[in-house]
C-alpha cells in the first residue's frame, strides 16, 4: 500500500488495505514497525496510518499478541471490557456493552493487570455455552497504585496489597522504600512487572501511618473506593454563605404545615433529620398522610459548587462510628435538618387515602414546617404497641402516633396483596471504642415505628414517581428487573432440599411467588439463610429514564424522593418535580432524558462503590475484633458453600471465616450444588447451607481480612482462651455505628 508524494492517503482504502493484509491465510503477525515496512507506508503517511492503527486497536478490530505483534481480531470474534482479577491469577472480563462475562484462565492473561480495559479475543465456550478468553492487547491501563502494608525485606521490602484481587506482593527496592517502615500502611506505584514468578517492582509515593493506628482503617478504605474524607475548600466557603436561617420572604410565600403537627422519627443517634411527618383521619373515613423532606433543592442550585461536589459523590457512605455526607455540615446538620421548634424549608407530599390505604389524590407544596417533636424509634413503638405513652413524647402527639399506626397497617397489607417482598431481618450496631475500635455486636429487631416510617417513605416516592410519569416528565427512576430464570431454578432446587416450594413459572415469576416463600420461611431457624439466598437469585435495584416497574416492591413506578440530603438521585427528582409543578419559573436549566440517563449510570456506580466500602470497613473492624481471640469457641452458622470448605458467619461477632474441607473430617467431601451443601463419600455427613455449627478460631489475617475456622465436636459453651493468646482490649466508651439511609430499595 503506497501513496506516492504529494498524494493524501486516503482514510478508508488504507483501513481496508490493513485488513486484507492481516487476514491473508499466508500472514505471520508481525511488530507495528515491521507491518508499516511490508505495507510500503511512506516516511510523511506513518504518522497517519499509526494512528489508524491506533483507532482499530481501541475498536476491538485488531489486536496485539503478547510480543506485541498485530492480528486481525474480527469484531465477533473480539470483547472489549474491564479485567477483573482474581487472587488465584485468572480473571474475568465484563464486556461494555453487556453481556455474559468472558473468563480468562491464569495463562492468557497476557499483561493485562486487575481493573484494565482489554481487548480479549474469545477462544471456545466452556461449560453452559460460557465464554473463554485470551487477552490481546491493553487499550487503557488502570491506576497502577495501590495500598498495602509494607513489610521489611532487608535495606528494601515488599508492599502487600489491601486488594485481595490481587495474586501478589509488589517488590520495593531499597532506592523507593522512601522511609516507609515495617507495619505501615503505603501508596505504592508499580514501575515494572516481570513475567513468570517474580514480583512486580513498585516504589512507595506516600506512607498513610501504621495500619493498626486509629482512623487507617477508613482512610485506606475510602481511598480504596475513590471517596471523599473531606469537602475542598470551595466546597464549605460556598456552604459558609448560605443563611443562618429561613429567610423572611420565602417564609411568608410558602404554605405552612403545622396541623396536624410534623415529628421526626429516627434512631437515637441521628445527627440529621431531613424529613418529617403527620397524620390526620379525614372526616368519611380515610387517612391524610403529609410527608415533609428538606428542601435541599431551594439552597443547592444546579451546577453551582455544592452541587458538582455532590453530584461526584452521589450519595452518603455510612461507616460504624461516622459518616463520609454527601453535603457539609452546615446544609446536613444545620438548614436541611429538621429540628423541633425551628422553621424549615420542605417539599411536601400530600396524599389522600381511603380506610384501606389506597392513595386516591395527591399534591405536592413548596412548605415550611416547624417539627413538633424529635421521636425515636423506640419511644414510637413504645406509644403504638401500648407499653407506656413514651418517655419525653408530647401529649399531644400521642393519638396522632396511634393513627399513624393504624396507617401502617392498611399500607403493609396493601402491599403484601399486591405481592410486595418484604424481609423483616434486624440489622445489626457495631459497637466502637472512643479510637473508633470494635468492641461488640448489638442486634435489635425492626419495631412498628420503623416499619411506619418504612411504608409512609415508599407511599410517598411511588406518589411522587406516579405523577410525574403521568405527565410526561423525564424522570430518575428507582428501578428493580426481574430476576434470572437460572438464578431462580437454582433457588427452586435449595429450597426443595428444605422442603419448601418456590410456586410459579420461572420464566414469568411474579413477586408475590417470592413473597410466598418467605413467608413459608419465617419462624424458621435458617430463615436468614433463606432471605440471603433469595436475595442473591435477585437483580439489584439501579437508577434508569426508563420506567420498567420495581419487582422487589411490585411497583409498577417508582423513584427516590424522600432523602435529597443523602442521595443525588433525590435531590434530581425535586428539582424535576418543581420544575414540572411550575413553580418559580425560569431557575435552573431544563434537564433532558440524555443528561439524565448519564446522571442515572453514575450514581447507580457510586452506589454500589459506597455499598462495597461499607461492607468492607466492616469487615476490617471485626477482622481486628477476632484477632484478639485467636483460639477462642464460637457458635455460628454456615453461609456459603464451595468446593473447597464452609463459610461461616459466627453469631456472637457477625465475622465470617472459612472452615476448610480438609478440617471436616477423614472423608472425600463433594459439592452438591442444588443443595448447597458438602457431602462425605464414604461416611454420607453433609454440610449444608443455614448448618448451625461449632467452630475455633485458628488463624486471622488481618490484611487479607481472612478468618480461618476448625469444627469443634465438643458440647460445652465456650472455652477460655488460651494462656498465649492477647488479652481482650478493655471496653471504653461505646460510639454505635452511624445511621443508615432510608430505603435503599
Amino acid at each position: 500500500m503506497t501513496t506516492g508524494k504529494g498524494r493524501a492517503l486516503d482514510g478508508a482504502a488504507a483501513r481496508r488495505a490493513i485488513l486484507e493484509y492481516l487476514r491473508r491465510p499466508e500472514y505471520r503477525p508481525v511488530p507495528q514497525r515491521e507491518l508499516l515496512h511490508r505495507l510500503n507506508i511512506p516516511g510523511d503517511d506513518r504518522p497517519a496510518v499509526r494512528r489508524l492503527l491506533k483507532e482499530l486497536l481501541e475498536e476491538g478490530i485488531i489486536a496485539r499478541t503478547r510480543g506485541q505483534r498485530l492480528v486481525a481480531a474480527g469484531e465477533a470474534e473480539t470483547v472489549r471490557g474491564l479485567l477483573e482479577m482474581h487472587a488465584d491469577g485468572y480473571g474475568f472480563v465484563i464486556p461494555d456493552g453487556g453481556g455474559p462475562h468472558v473468563f480468562i484462565p491464569r495463562r492468557s492473561v497476557g499483561d493485562g493487570r486487575h481493573r484494565d480495559t482489554v481487548a480479549v479475543r474469545v477462544t471456545e465456550r466452556g461449560k453452559g455455552n460460557k465464554p473463554e478468553g485470551a487477552i490481546v492487547s491493553v487499550l487503557a491501563q488502570a491506576d497502577r497504585r495501590h495500598l498495602g502494608v509494607f513489610r521489611r525485606r532487608g535495606r528494601g521490602g515488599v508492599v502487600q496489597p489491601f486488594d485481595p484481587s490481587l495474586p501478589q506482593a509488589i517488590a520495593v527496592p531499597t532506592p523507593f522504600r522512601h522511609g516507609a517502615k515495617d507495619g505501615e500502611a503505603v501508596s505504592v506505584e508499580v514501575m515494572k512487572t516481570h513475567e513468570g514468578a517474580r514480583l512486580p517492582e513498585g516504589k512507595v509515593i506516600e506512607v498513610l501511618g501504621r495500619v493498626d493506628a486509629p482512623g487507617i482503617d477508613v482512610m485506606v478504605v475510602a481511598r480504596r473506593h475513590g471517596l471523599s474524607l473531606r469537602f475542598p475548600g470551595a466546597v464549605l466557603d460556598e456552604a459558609a454563605r448560605l443563611p443562618s436561617r429561613v429567610p423572611r420572604g420565602e417564609a411568608e410565600s410558602r404554605e405552612r404545615f403545622d396541623d396536624p403537627p410534623p415529628v421526626t422519627i429516627d434512631g437515637e443517634t441521628a445527627q440529621d433529620f431531613d424529613d418529617a411527618v403527620a397524620v390526620a383521619e379525614l372526616p368519611r373515613g380515610g387517612f391524610r398522610l403529609f410527608v415533609h423532606i428538606a428542601d435541599v433543592a431551594h439552597f443547592v442550585a444546579p451546577d453551582s459548587v455544592l452541587d458538582t461536589e455532590a453530584r461526584s459523590r452521589g450519595t452518603s457512605v455510612y461507616f460504624p462510628g461516622t459518616v463520609l455526607p454527601m453535603f457539609p455540615e452546615k446544609l446536613s446538620n444545620d438548614l436541611c435538618s429538621l429540628r423541633p421548634g425551628r422553621d424549615r424549608l420542605v417539599q411536601s407530599a400530600v396524599l389522600d387515602l381511603d380506610r384501606n390505604g389506597a392513595v386516591r389524590k395527591v399534591r405536592f407544596a413548596d412548605g415550611i414546617i416547624r417539627s413538633a417533636a424529635r421521636l425515636t424509634y423506640s419511644q414510637v413503638a413504645e406509644v403504638i404497641e401500648g407499653k407506656k405513652r413514651g418517655q419525653g413524647v408530647p401529649g399531644r402527639i400521642v393519638p396522632m402516633l396511634q393513627v399513624m399506626d393504624r396507617l401502617r397497617g392498611r399500607l403493609e397489607k396493601r402491599r403484601a396483596d399486591r405481592g410486595s417482598i418484604d424481609f423483616d431481618l434486624p440489622e445489626p450496631e457495631i459497637l466502637l471504642d472512643v479510637e473508633g475500635m470494635m468492641t461488640g455486636v448489638k442486634i435489635e429487631p425492626r419495631n412498628k415505628a420503623h416499619r411506619l416510617i418504612e411504608e409512609f417513605m415508599l407511599a410517598a416516592n411511588e406518589a411522587v414517581a406516579g405523577w410525574l410519569e403521568d405527565r410526561d416528565t423525564p424522570c430518575l427512576y428507582r428501578v428493580h428487573e426481574r430476576p434470572d430464570p437460572l438464578k431462580l431454578e437454582t433457588l427452586s432446587e435449595f429450597v426443595a432440599g428444605l422442603g419448601l416450594r418456590l410456586k410459579g413459572e420461572l420464566e414469568s415469576m411474579t413477586p408475590g411467588g417470592i413473597r410466598e416463600l418467605a413467608e413459608q420461611a419465617e419462624g424458621r431457624p435458617d430463615y436468614a439463610v433463606i432471605t440471603q439466598m433469595v436475595l442473591r437469585s435477585m437483580k439489584q435495584a439501579r437508577y434508569t429514564t426508563e420506567n420498567i416497574g420495581h419487582f422487589g416492591l411490585a411497583a409498577p413506578v417508582y423513584c427516590h424522593f424522600t432523602s435529597p440530603i443523602r442521595r443525588y438521585p433525590d435531590l434530581m427528582v425535586h428539582r424535576l418535580l418543581r420544575a414540572t409543578r411550575g413553580v418559580r419559573k425560569g431557575k435552573g436549566k431544563p434537564v433532558s432524558s440524555g443528561d439524565l440517563e448519564g446522571l442515572a449510570e453514575a450514581c447507580s456506580t457510586l452506589e454500589r462503590s459506597a455499598e462495597a466500602a461499607e461492607r468492607e470497613l466492616l469487615a476490617w473492624k471485626a477482622i481486628v475484633f477476632i484477632k484478639d481471640r485467636e483460639g477462642e469457641i464460637f457458635d455460628g452458622v454456615v453461609v456459603g458453600v464451595a468446593k473447597f470448605g464452609l463459610f461461616v458467619r459466627l453469631t456472637e461477632t457477625l465475622v465470617e471465616g472459612l472452615l476448610h474441607v480438609e478440617k471436616l473430617g477423614d472423608d472425600r467431601f463433594e459439592f452438591v450444588a442444588s443443595r448447597q451443601e458438602l457431602r462425605g463419600r464414604r461416611t454420607g455427613r453433609s454440610y449444608r447451607l443455614g448448618q448451625a455449627l461449632r467452630v475455633r478460631v485458628m488463624k486471622v489475617d488481618t490484611i487479607f481480612r481472612r478468618v480461618d475456622l476448625e469444627r469443634v465436636v465438643a458440647t460445652k459453651r465456650r472455652t477460655p482462651p488460651p494462656a498465649e493468646a492477647k488479652p481482650k482490649p478493655r471496653r471504653r466508651r461505646t460510639a454505635p455505628r452511624a445511621p443508615r439511609q432510608r430505603g435503599r430499595r
